[in-house]
């Protein structure tokens, strides 16, 4: 599987399955061709999600199954296609149902890859993907298509829509508006995880959407979240929810305030204080990667590189600060007040 391509034409690829053993195997098998560079390898969503934002990725290859959570591979490609848009997916399958080939789709994959394949065509696959092709065999196709052929005629992408839903299946979108995950759903509601799952795949058909984030969005907008708004208002709306699920903590907070304040809706406590647990406990895993990537660099540097480092951050943080005081001036006094009891 060798590739006498350049250093420029080498595609990217972050790799995550079921294990750390398997993940490893898979890794090192893709290293074996020349055109393809392997820059993160994962067995959990959260490492997964952190190399996004550490190094640039062209396809990610996702095991259906992660974090022991069958479905969570095309919640993280989600995930990772709001952080990064121009990632594109292959799902790797243990099965071939047809609702998980049309979870692996709606997810946003642009490639399924059953397990028992052969690893010299993953490397096929990886490459088709990238070149913005599809990548399925005829069988995993055929079962998605027939599963669109006898799925649910009704659609209703409107509030309206909301009428259709079972006394079960609003449950199921209250809990998810609650920032609640399936495992934690199924837990309160005393179902399965995979009867969520199945609750989640109607409700996407009967409301005619294709992932959580246009069902909370809908959901909301039934709340009147954004009534009065202007087209371009919910549009940006629907990207901070995006951004947020994501994990973004500004975008977390925005929508904690959004949550909190009373311009215009009935104000929401419950959700605004678990989009602030939710920030919260982003900021920790942030300070928790930025730990460990400052202690592991300090490592490799010597003494003098730690100091030279030290005192450009000091020159940037007080340019900063003057820049600061500098648009504070410009503001007039009320800012100024503002300003001092912020403790700038």
């Amino acid at each position: 599987m060798s590739s006498s391509k350049g250093s420029s034409d080498l595609v990217t690829i972050a790799i995550a399955d079921s294990t750390r053993i398997h993940t490893q195997l898979l890794a090192e098998a893709m290293r074996n061709d020349h055109g393809l560079q392997v820059v993160a390898s994962a067995s959990n969503s959260a490492d997964l999600l952190a190399a996004v934002t550490r190094v640039p990725i062209d396809v990610a290859v996702v095991s259906y199954c992660l974090d022991d959570r069958p479905g969570r591979g095309t919640e993280v490609l989600r995930e990772m296609r709001a952080l990064r848009s121009h990632i594109k997916g292959v799902i790797l399958l243990d099965s071939s149902r047809p609702e998980d080939i049309l979870d692996c789709f709606r997810s946003g994959a642009k490639g399924i890859f059953c397990k028992n394949e052969r690893l010299e065509s993953l490397s096929k696959c990886i490459r088709t993907v990238h070149e913005g092709q599809t990548w399925a065999r005829s069988a995993e196709l055929d079962l998605a298509l027939e599963a669109l052929a006898t799925s649910p005629v009704v659609r209703a992408t409107s509030q309206m829509g909301l009428e259709l839903l079972t006394a079960r299946e609003r449950q199921v979108i209250e809990s998810l508006a609650a920032g609640m995950t399936n495992c934690e759903i199924a837990e309160s509601l005393g179902l399965s995880r995979h009867t969520i799952k199945n609750y989640l795949f109607h409700i996407f058909d009967k409301l005619g959407v294709s992932s959580r984030t246009e069902l909370l969005y809908l959901t909301m907008n039934s709340q009147h979240w954004t009534q009065g708004c202007s087209c371009g208002e919910q549009d940006r709306f629907s990207g901070v929810l995006e951004a947020a699920e994501a994990g973004l903590v500004s975008a977390q907070l925005r929508l904690a305030q959004q949550y909190s304040s009373s311009n215009g809706h009935a104000p929401d406590p419950v959700s605004a204080y678990m989009w602030y647990l939710r920030a919260e406990s982003s900021v920790a895993s942030l300070r928790s990667q930025i730990e460990d990537g400052k202690n592991n660099l300090a490592q490799m540097m010597s003494p003098q590189q730690l100091a030279d480092a030290e005192n450009k951050f000091a020159g940037k943080s007080k340019a900063a600060r003057k820049q600061s005081a500098f648009t504070v001036a410009e503001q007039g006094p009320a800012s100024k007040s503002a300003a001092r009891y912020a403790g700038k």
